[in-house]
C-alpha cells in the first residue's frame, strides 16, 4: 500500500503547528484591518444618499451626518492601517523564522548524511537547492499566503455576504465568474508546475556547472579555457531560459481569461446597478456600494493570475528542498549507543566485506561488487601499521570503514571487543584525527583552521601545535600571520604548507588513532622532509595508520599490511614481506630499482 504524497504547501504549513498562537494572532489583525476598510464604503454610502436627498428634497444640511462619516472614514482608516502595519510586522517575523528553521534543518539533515550520498552528488546544486528553496518558503508563506491570497480572500468573503444583504442578484453577477476562472487557472498551473520542475533541474545544471568551473577557477585559467567555459555556461543558461519561456507563454493565457472575465462580469454588474437605479429599486449611495464591493471583491481574482503560476514555481523549489531532508539517513546511532573509551587494546576487522553499491552484489556479479572482500586483520594499540597497495585495491575504503563512513554488509569492525555500529560516531571520531592527501582548509584564519574540531583553546595551545607541526615559521613570515584568511580551500598556502596545517590540526586534537592517507605522495622532496619530521612528533605514543605510495616513510613500521584486488594478500614487516608478497616485493623494486 502506497502512502499518499504530501502537498509541499500543506507540509509547509503543517510547520507552523507549533506557532498556532501567532497564527490566530495575524488572523485576528487582518481581519480587523479588512473589516474597517469594508465598512468604509457603506459610510460612504450613507453619506451620499443623505447629500442627494438634501440636494432632491432640500431641507436641513446634513452637517452630523457629514461630520460623522468624515470622522467614522479617518477612525476606520487609521485602525486599519495600524492593524496592517502590525500584521505585516509579525507576519514578516513569523515566516523568516519559519524559513530559518526549515534551512537549518536542510543544512543539518546535509551534513549529517552520509559520505556515499555526498560521493554521489554535486555540493554546488545541493546548496543551491537550499538557497532556492529558503527563498521559496518567504515567497509561499508571506508574498503568495500572508499578502496576496489572505487578505483579498477575507475581503471577498466579507464583501460577497455584505452584498448577499443588500441584493442578492448583485451578488450573484459577482460571484458566477468566479469557478470559471478557478478552473480554468487550475487546469494551466497545473501544466505550468510540470514545466517549472523541468526549469528548476535546468537551473541546477547551471548552478552545479558555475560552482564546479569557480572551484577551478585556476585550473580554468591555466588552459586558457575562460572563453570555453564562459560559452558553456551561457549555453546552459539559454537552454533552462527557453524551457522557463514555456511556462511564461501560460502565463499570459491566465492573463488574458482573467481580463475577459472581470471585465464581463463588471460590464454586467455595472449595468444591473445601474437598471436598479432608474428603476427605483435602488439609491445613488447604493449604487455606488455595490460598484465599490465589486472592485473589492474582484482584487482576489486580480491575484490570482499571479498567486497560482507563483505558487507553483515555488513549490517545485519547496519540493526539492523536501527532498533533502527526505532523504534516509544510512549511518545513525542506536537508540542506546554506547560511549567508547579510549582505546587500549585493538582495533579488529572480523571478517569484513564491503561494496558500494547493493545492486553489486546480485547474482553473477556478487563477486566482482566487492570493494573490500574478506577483511581480518587486528591493529595493536600503539603501534604503527602501513597500508601499502595499488590505487584502487581498497585502501581508502579500509580507513572509511574504521571511521564509520559507511558500514560493511558483512562482518564487524571491533574497537577494543565493541562493534563500533553499537557505540555513538562522536565517541570514535573524537579518538581519530586525519592528515589526508589533500589537507581541506576552509576560508577562515590559520586559527581557525588549526583549531577546527576543537571548540575550546587558547592561542597558546594552536602556537604550540604549530610548532610541532613545523608550521609556525612559516605561518610567521605570511601577512598577518596566524589571523591571515586562507582563501577558500587554502589557496593562499602551497600544498606543504596545507599539509602541515593539516598535521598541526591533528596534534591539536591529541587523537588516539592518527590516520595519514598518503601524505607526502605529492610534494617536493624539501617539503616532505619537513612533514616527515613533523610526522614523526606526531605518530609518537599512538596508533597510526599510513597510507602512502612512497615506500622510505613506512620501512619502519610495526606492521606492514598489502592490499591486493580488494583484499588482504599479506601483513608483516618489511623483511618479511619482500619473502612472502609477490605484490610488495614487486612495488618496492619499482620504486629502489637502482
Amino acid at each position: 500500500m502506497t502512502t499518499k504524497k504530501v502537498s509541499p504547501t500543506l507540509r509547509l504549513l503543517s510547520l507552523l503547528k507549533d506557532r498556532k498562537l501567532s497564527v490566530v494572532f495575524l488572523l485576528v489583525l487582518i481581519i480587523i484591518a479588512q473589516g474597517l476598510n469594508i465598512t468604509v464604503p457603506f459610510i460612504s454610502k450613507i453619506l451620499i444618499d443623505s447629500l442627494t436627498n438634501y440636494l432632491r428634497i432640500g431641507g436641513e444640511m446634513p452637517w452630523m451626518i457629514l461630520v460623522y462619516s468624515a470622522l467614522s472614514i479617518l477612525f476606520a482608516t487609521v485602525i486599519s492601517s495600524i492593524a496592517q502595519s502590525s500584521y505585516n510586522y509579525h507576519l514578516f517575523k513569523l515566516v523568516t523564522k519559519t524559513e530559518d528553521k526549515v534551512r537549518n534543518l536542510a543544512f543539518a539533515k546535509y551534513l549529517e548524511l552520509q559520505a556515499l550520498f555526498h560521493h554521489g552528488s554535486s555540493s554546488g546544486q545541493i546548496i543551491g537547492r537550499i538557497e532556492r528553496g529558503g527563498i521559496s518558503i518567504y515567497a509561499i508563506l508571506n508574498d503568495i499566503i500572508g499578502q496576496n491570497l489572505l487578505p483579498p480572500l477575507i475581503v471577498f468573503i466579507g464583501t460577497f455576504v455584505a452584498l448577499l444583504y443588500q441584493n442578492v442578484w448583485i451578488a450573484l453577477a459577482v460571484i458566477v465568474p468566479f469557478p470559471i476562472y478557478f478552473l480554468i487557472t487550475k487546469n494551466i498551473s497545473n501544466k505550468i508546475y510540470e514545466i517549472e520542475k523541468q526549469v528548476n533541474e535546468a537551473f541546477e545544471a547551471v548552478s552545479k556547472e558555475g560552482y564546479d568551473v569557480a572551484g577551478n577557477v585556476l585550473t580554468v585559467k591555466k588552459f586558457s579555457q575562460e572563453l570555453a567555459e564562459t560559452e558553456n555556461q551561457k549555453k546552459l543558461m539559454e537552454q533552462a531560459r527557453e524551457i522557463q519561456y514555456g511556462a511564461e507563454r501560460l502565463w499570459g493565457v491566465i492573463e488574458n481569461v482573467q481580463t475577459i472575465i472581470t471585465t464581463t462580469s463588471r460590464v454586467l454588474v455595472l449595468s444591473l446597478s445601474a437598471w436598479l437605479v432608474l428603476s427605483g429599486q435602488a439609491t445613488i449611495g447604493q449604487f455606488v456600494l455595490y460598484i465599490t464591493l465589486q472592485n473589492m471583491a474582484y482584487q482576489p481574482l486580480a491575484q490570482l493570475s499571479v498567486i497560482f503560476p507563483r505558487l507553483r514555481r515555488n513549490t517545485t523549489r519547496l519540493e526539492r528542498l523536501f527532498m533533502i531532508l527526505d532523504e534516509p539517513v544510512l549511518i545513525k546511532n542506536k537508540k542506546n549507543a554506547i560511549t567508547l573509551t579510549p582505546l587500549k587494546k585493538q582495533i579488529e576487522f572480523k571478517n569484513v566485506s564491503f561494496a558500494y553499491q547493493e545492486k553489486d552484489l546480485v547474482g553473477d556479479s556478487k563477486e566482482k561488487g566487492w570493494a573490500l572482500k574478506n577483511i581480518n586483520l587486528i591493529i595493536p594499540a600503539g603501534k604503527t601499521i602501513a597500508l601499502v597497495g595499488r590505487s584502487g585495491s581498497g585502501k581508502t575504503t579500509f580507513i572509511n570503514l574504521l571511521l564509520r563512513s559507511f558500514d560493511p554488509q558483512e562482518g564487524k569492525i571491533l574497537f577494543d571487543g565493541v562493534d563500533i555500529r553499537d557505540a555513538t560516531q562522536e565517541s570514535l571520531r573524537n579518538q581519530i584525527a586525519v592528515v589526508p592527501q589533500e589537507v581541506d582548509l576552509f576560508s577562515r584564519t590559520v586559527a581557525e583552521n588549526i583549531a577546527y574540531g576543537k571548540p575550546v583553546v587558547t592561542k597558546d595551545q594552536i602556537k604550540k601545535a604549530a610548532e610541532t607541526a613545523l608550521s609556525h615559521d612559516f605561518i610567521m613570515k605570511i601577512d598577518n600571520k596566524y589571523e591571515t584568511v586562507v582563501g577558500e580551500r587554502g589557496i593562499k598556502l602551497s600544498g606543504g604548507e596545507r599539509q602541515r596545517i593539516g598535521i598541526a590540526r591533528a596534534v591539536l586534537r591529541d587523537p588516539k588513532i592518527l590516520i595519514l592517507d598518503e601524505a607526502t605522495s605529492h610534494l617536493d622532496t624539501e617539503s616532505e622532509k619537513l612533514i616527515s619530521e613533523a610526522t614523526d612528533a606526531l605518530i609518537k605514543n599512538r596508533t597510526s595508520i599510513i597510507i602512502a605510495h612512497r615506500f622510505s616513510t613506512i620501512l619502519h613500521a610495526d606492521l606492514i599490511v598489502v592490499f591486493k584486488d580488494r583484499q588482504i594478500e599479506a601483513v608483516g614487516t618489511h623483511l618479511e614481506l619482500l619473502e612472502k608478497s609477490p605484490t610488495y616485493k614487486k612495488l618496492y623494486s619499482l620504486q629502489f630499482v637502482d
